[in-house]
């Protein structure tokens, strides 16, 4: 078998949030983005709203170069001044993975800016491309005129104490995080800051996000759960062909690891609940099943294809990452997973 893995053709309704955490966006890129309704064009504002609207839809489907498109037509019925324009063009180059252009988008987002707030986003993701480039100094720089352009804009306060934990200036670091805090409380988030905060160190390495789910048959699933045992997260829906045909072998895979020391977490994404629990049932997949309806997992661990395998070790650092399921695809997980738990994370 010799099976890649395939992107998602659209069914996706997701959270509109104002911008994604900059520790998450080292990984990749997270997609907060609303399915907004298409609005009939009849005049130059409906026609803007109508690209733009649909160029968020697709790029929640993960259809980035089609979003691209709707983004230019949008921007060119705003005179090529539409900020917000330039940062989702730059935001699905980011995904498609090329820097360079997303940099320039966001310098472009940047000048066209016409309010503090569409400052402080353009300055937001400007941080962002750079944080993935590495250059924390430049980064950390964007972060400080993100936050001096919008004082409220929580999130570039966050990712601003984010960068200096990685530069290692973490007296100013904490100070920052646990000022903005009770912004997040009651959210992942604040477990992530908490965890930070606690201990600074953690930012230097590959830390899995925060997340919050429940299993199919109730139980909790996040880090705190899972912490001691290696874990595969493996991202997937019925709709997909390629995890329909690697079933069989994730199935064989999850018959062989040892419970008390391995997760095997399947997350269903962009299918009705009622088809998900009857493919499970059907098929009988009775490791812990987790129905990501509001795409919140999918949104922390950038899933831009399917399947999608992720393998945490104990304390939950990502290890690994696999896209599609190969001809060789168990043996190259499960030698991953041993590897893992080998490690001493």
């Amino acid at each position: 078998m010799n099976v890649e893995g395939n992107t998602m053709k659209g069914r996706a309704t997701m959270t509109l949030a104002f911008a994604c955490s900059f520790s998450g966006i080292l990984a990749g890129i997270m997609f907060c983005v609303a399915a907004s309704g298409v609005m009939a064009a009849q005049n130059p504002t409906t026609d803007f709203e109508h690209e733009f609207a649909a160029g968020k839809l697709a790029a929640g489907r993960s259809h980035y170069f089609e979003a691209i498109e709707h983004f230019i037509k949008a921007n060119e019925l705003r005179n090529g001044k539409c900020s917000d324009c330039y940062v989702w063009m730059a935001r699905m180059d980011m995904a498609l993975g090329v820097l360079k252009p997303a940099l320039t988008q966001t310098d472009k987002a940047i000048a066209t800016a016409a309010s503090a707030p569409e400052l402080a986003n353009a300055q937001l993701y400007r941080g962002v491309v750079l944080g993935r480039q590495r250059s924390f100094a430049q980064a950390e720089t964007a972060f400080r005129a993100a936050s001096a352009a919008d004082r409220t804009c929580v999130e570039c306060k966050f990712n601003l104490g984010f960068v200096l934990l990685k530069e290692s200036k973490d007296a100013e670091g904490i100070a920052i995080l646990k000022a903005v805090a009770p912004a997040f409380a009651g959210t992942v988030r604040e477990h992530e800051i908490e965890r930070f905060v606690n201990d600074p160190s953690l930012v230097q390495k590959n830390y899995a996000p925060e997340f919050s789910a429940k299993s199919r048959t109730g139980e909790d699933v996040n880090l705190n759960t899972l912490k001691g045992k290696v874990v595969l997260l493996d991202f997937w829906g019925a709709w997909c062909t390629p995890c329909r045909v690697s079933l069989s072998q994730l199935k064989d895979l999850a018959s062989k690891v040892d419970p008390a020391k391995v997760a095997i977490v399947s997350v269903d994404e962009y299918d009705p609940k009622e088809t998900w629990e009857h493919y499970v049932q059907a098929n009988g997949m009775n490791w812990t099943q987790v129905y990501d309806g509001d795409r919140a997992l999918h949104n922390a661990f950038n899933v831009d294809g399917f399947p999608r395998y992720f393998i945490l070790g104990k304390s939950g650092i990502v290890l690994a990452e696999f896209k599609g399921w190969n001809q060789n695809g168990e043996s190259t997980i499960s030698n991953a997973i041993n590897s893992a738990l080998k490690a001493s994370d």
